[in-house]
C-alpha cells in the first residue's frame, strides 16, 4: 500500500475542474490546498466511513468501487483530472463508495470541512462541482447498461481508453491484477483479453505497465458507450477552453435542478 507524501506546490495546476474556477477563486480555494503524491492502491476514502479528505486528482487516477458482503469488489468508475474524490461530502460526511488509486500520480487535498466551505463561499465551485456531479451520474448510468450488454472485451477497451483519455497518455502503470478488480472479473479472463489486444496491435500489458499502441483499433475493440462517456466530460472540457474562468450563468443552481429537465423528458 503506498503513502501520501505532500510535495510543494502553489496553484492548482493539472485539475481540470479547479483550472475552470475564476482566477480570484481558484486563487481563494488554493489557500486550503496541499499538492500530495498518491501512490498506487492507496485508499482515499471508505464506503459508510467519514470522508475527512477530497482529492482533485492531477496525474494520478482512482477507482470508485463496491464491495460485497462476500468481499468481492467491483469498480464502477474512474476518476482522474475532470474530477473530484469525495464528492459525496458535499452533501454529508460519508462516503458513498471506496476510492483506492489506480494509476499512480500527483493531486490537490483538501480537508472535507473546508470544501464544504468553499462551496458555501463560491458559487463558481458549486456549480463546477454540481457540473462533474451531473457527468459521473451519466456515466455511472452508461456503466449499469455496458456491464449488462457488452462483452469483456468491448468494456476493457473502453476502460483503457477512458483511462488514457483522462492522464493524457497512452502508456501509465496498471497491472492486470487492478485491471480485473476494476472490470469485476478474475485475472486469467483479462489476460486472454489482453492478449487478444496485443495480437491485434491495439494495447498490450507489459511488466506492471499498459501501452495503448493503437488508437483507432482499440476503440473499434470498445463499444457506443466510450462516445457516450466523452460526450459526458464535454461540458467541463468547454468551460477550461472557453475562457478558463467563466461559469454560464444558466446552469441550474444544484445537480438535482440538472436532471429535472431530463424527468420531464422522460415522463
Amino acid at each position: 500500500m503506498g503513502s501520501i507524501v505532500h510535495a510543494p506546490g502553489n496553484g492548482p495546476h493539472g485539475s481540470q475542474l479547479l483550472a475552470s474556477l475564476p482566477s480570484r477563486e481558484a486563487e481563494t480555494i488554493g489557500r486550503d490546498l496541499d499538492r500530495v503524491r498518491l501512490d498506487a492502491e492507496r485508499s482515499l476514502v471508505h464506503a459508510h466511513a467519514p470522508v475527512r479528505r477530497v482529492f482533485f486528482p492531477e496525474s494520478a487516477l482512482v477507482a470508485l468501487s463496491v464491495t460485497m458482503a462476500d468481499g468481492r469488489t467491483v469498480g464502477v468508475t474512474i476518476v482522474g483530472p475532470e474530477g473530484v474524490v469525495g464528492v459525496s461530502a458535499a452533501i454529508g460526511d460519508t462516503g458513498l463508495m471506496d476510492a483506492a488509486v489506480l494509476v499512480p500520480g500527483v493531486a490537490r487535498s483538501m480537508p472535507a470541512e473546508r470544501f464544504r466551505a468553499a462551496l458555501k463561499a463560491s458559487e463558481a465551485l458549486r456549480r463546477t462541482v454540481d457540473r462533474y456531479a451531473i457527468s459521473l451520474l451519466r456515466h455511472l448510468a452508461q456503466t449499469v447498461a455496458c456491464n449488462r450488454l457488452h462483452t469483456l472485451e468491448q468494456r476493457a477497451a473502453r476502460w483503457l481508453l477512458l483511462a488514457g483519455d483522462r492522464i493524457g497518455r497512452d502508456s501509465f502503470p496498471l497491472t492486470q491484477e487492478a485491471f480485473a478488480d476494476l472490470l469485476g472479473v478474475s485475472r486469467p479472463a483479462v489476460s486472454t483479453v489482453g492478449a487478444r489486444f496485443a495480437r491485434d496491435g491495439a494495447a498490450e500489458f507489459r511488466r506492471g505497465t499498459v501501452h495503448i499502441l493503437d488508437r483507432v483499433r482499440l476503440e473499434k475493440a470498445s463499444c457506443e458507450c466510450l462516445g457516450a462517456d466523452r460526450e459526458a466530460l464535454e461540458p467541463l472540457a468547454a468551460v477550461v477552453e472557453d475562457s478558463r474562468h467563466r461559469i454560464p450563468r444558466h446552469l441550474p443552481r444544484t445537480a438535482l435542478g440538472m436532471i429535472r429537465p431530463e424527468i420531464r423528458r422522460a415522463r
